[in-house]
């Protein structure tokens, strides 16, 4: 890993020291439990840090000498990166040379690309912030290098997958030129076991004020963008609530602080400097006692690119108060965890319905302690870092075949091979590694969710008009067409009519022959029996190297019908023929078949959907639920 500004070792809560140095530290130590080698490179910037150092067993941090041995501004620190640069090809000449190098921030993306480029090593990259979306909401107030948006652009291009932290950032993503099959989105993480017994921690925040039956809690670095003035503001319309600012400097040192100073000036004039505590930098051990001794996390910022203060309040079992805007649209669930409050063009909320937000979720305390419950719930079946390194690990896994694909001079993928571990495999090791593949692959599955509803409206209007759906696989993929095609004639959730859908046979006696004497046209026969123009065929392909499946999607163009695909997200010719692509990542073909079912099973959702004749937008909990499932 590359983070020339954001160090693991950091001490959190300044300008430049937040959630990327909680990022890279968690994710590299994660990634070390999965049995990795992690090293993170850094830029040394105190002359008495040794070159190296280990951060915890299978993680060490390496400072590197680019530019003077102090702290500077990240916005100042261009000019030293292609020094930096120099000493990530010297390292990864020799027995340094890792597998794949993931650079973190725009800059490390500047340094690490030509290095390793010349060395030809993948590379992965992270922003976790863009310029682009810095300067629309910052304008003239934004300090970014001149160099910084034509480098992001470079880099988006260049780099062999940009890992995005949430779904918002992909649009972004691909406005600055970076493939769609380039990209892949993995949360930030947080460590929920560490936050589980937050009400039980040491209570290092004191007594509420006498009045304040509320306490509201915002955690991050005291930087005008992080939106605490709206939550001051919003003090006005919450009159028996104060508000705890945890972040910046530590607390001697908040007297000097340009924004602490403003905010609670602001406090002042407002008439709520009374209800405003402002306790500084509070050390990572103290969060949870922070956490456990309010009641909501207000995140309030006019933009954020992922936001593991709001994972963090979720896993102490707070709703959160967000706005509406970049990460958080991922991971707070209105009306579930918390609510998400509207921003207007600038990013900017309303202090009154950020109070009336606030209001919806403790006038109750049942709704309060429900969206607490859910909140705890979605931290640690989707954002524990466990389930995010093994998100990381896939994609690694799946830029690894790439580029070994691409190596062999061939559009096949390369064969699925683990990535470099330490260690003996147990049965309950093998459980753990491939449920983490499956959290990579249901996470890419996700991000296709729109796909899927519309394949289900295409499929209700071809079937409408008098077509088809034909669906094809081989060896596991073809038991899946099979399952398919039977939960559409007959039902997936609720009574409906039948669907005209067909399994294609690869092993038909009738077709023996066919088989044996012109291979690769098993399927292609059946398209010919039962394809007509404007029916459709799914074809499902966990290793894309199916010949029949390849020669059925191009005869069934040929005869006008139109071709989806399931398959993996190596580059295919399947990929190339089909007009719609699900693509899914997985280090192990059992990963993407499983993937595969879900994705039907989603689709047979998608149909039944459009055909009660509901929004279009997938619902699920508009279905009735089999007698068993819980809700």
């Amino acid at each position: 890993m590359v983070s020339e500004h954001a160090s693991p070792l950091a001490v959190l809560g300044g300008v430049d020291a937040g959630g990327q140095n909680v990022h890279v530290a968690a994710l590299a130590g994660a990634l070390a439990d999965r049995g990795h080698e992690v090293v993170v490179y850094t830029r040394r910037d105190d002359p008495d840090l040794p070159t190296r150092t280990t951060l915890r067993p299978g993680v060490e941090v390496v400072h590197v000498d680019a530019g003077p041995p102090r702290a500077l501004p990240k916005d100042e620190l261009p000019p030293f990166m292609p020094a930096f640069g120099d000493v990530l090809r010297e390292a990864w000449s020799g027995a340094g040379r890792p597998d794949v190098v993931h650079a973190h921030f725009w800059m490390s993306g500047t340094a690490a690309l030509p290095a390793a480029r010349a060395l030809g090593l993948p590379v992965v990259q992270t922003f976790h912030a863009l310029g682009s979306v810095k300067r629309r909401y910052q304008g003239e107030a934004d300090t970014s290098p001149a160099e910084r948006l034509p480098a992001e652009r470079a880099l988006a291009r260049g780099v062999d997958l940009v890992v995005a932290t949430c779904t918002d950032e992909v649009a972004e993503l691909r406005a600055a030129g970076a493939l769609p099959r380039r990209v892949q989105v993995v949360p930030c993480g947080v460590d929920t076991a560490r936050f589980a017994d937050a009400s039980a921690a040491t209570d290092v925040v004191g007594p509420r004020r006498p009045g304040c039956r509320t306490r509201l809690v915002a955690v991050g670095r005291l930087v005008p963008r992080k939106g605490v003035e709206q939550a001051v503001r919003a003090l006005r319309h919450l009159p028996d609530a104060e508000l705890v600012v945890a972040g910046g400097p530590d607390a001697q040192d908040l007297p000097s602080d340009p924004e602490a100073v403003r905010l609670q000036h602001l406090a002042a004039e407002l008439g709520v400097a009374d209800r405003l505590r402002m306790v500084g930098r509070v050390a990572p051990a103290d969060l949870p006692g922070v956490l456990g001794a309010c009641d909501v996390l207000l995140a309030t910022p006019w933009y954020e690119p992922f936001g593991i203060a709001v994972l963090e309040a979720m896993a102490a079992g707070l709703p959160v108060v967000a706005s509406a805007v970049g990460g958080m649209l991922d991971t707070v669930r209105d009306g579930v965890t918390g609510r998400l409050v509207p921003v207007d063009a600038t990013g900017h909320l309303d202090p009154v319905a950020l109070a009336e937000a606030v209001r919806d979720v403790v006038d109750d305390p049942a709704t309060a302690a429900r969206a607490g419950a859910a909140g705890r719930e979605v931290a640690r079946q989707r954002y524990d870092w466990a389930r995010v390194a093994a998100a990381t690990e896939s994609a690694y896994e799946g830029v690894l075949r790439d580029v070994a694909g691409r190596d062999a001079g061939t559009d096949e993928p390369a064969a699925r091979r683990p990535a470099r571990r330490r260690g003996r495999q147990t049965t309950r090791a093998w459980l753990r590694e491939h449920l983490g593949e499956l959290e990579g692959v249901l996470s890419a599955l996700e991000a296709q969710g729109d796909r899927l509803d519309r394949w289900g409206r295409q499929l209700v209007d071809v079937v409408d008009a008098g077509g088809r759906l034909l669906v094809a696989g081989h060896g596991g993929s073809a038991a899946e067409a099979q399952h398919l095609t039977t939960e559409l004639v007959g039902r997936f959730t609720g009574a409906r009519r039948p669907l005209s859908a067909i399994a294609l046979r690869p092993e038909a006696p009738s077709l023996a022959a066919v088989h044996d004497d012109r291979a690769g046209e098993v399927y292609v026969r059946q398209v010919e029996a039962h394809g007509r123009e404007g029916d459709l065929l799914l074809l499902l392909s966990a290793t894309s190297r199916d010949l029949d499946v390849l020669r059925a999607a191009q005869r069934a163009r040929e005869l006008g019908m139109r071709v989806w695909a399931l398959t993996d997200d190596a580059p295919n010719p399947l990929r190339d023929v089909a007009d719609e692509v699900v693509a899914l990542p997985g280090p192990s073909t059992s990963a993407v078949q499983e993937g595969h079912l879900v994705a039907v099973h989603v689709l047979c959702v998608a149909v039944e959907v459009h055909l009660r004749e509901t929004p279009s937008a997938l619902d699920l909990t508009a279905l009735p639920r089999r007698a068993g499932v819980p809700a």
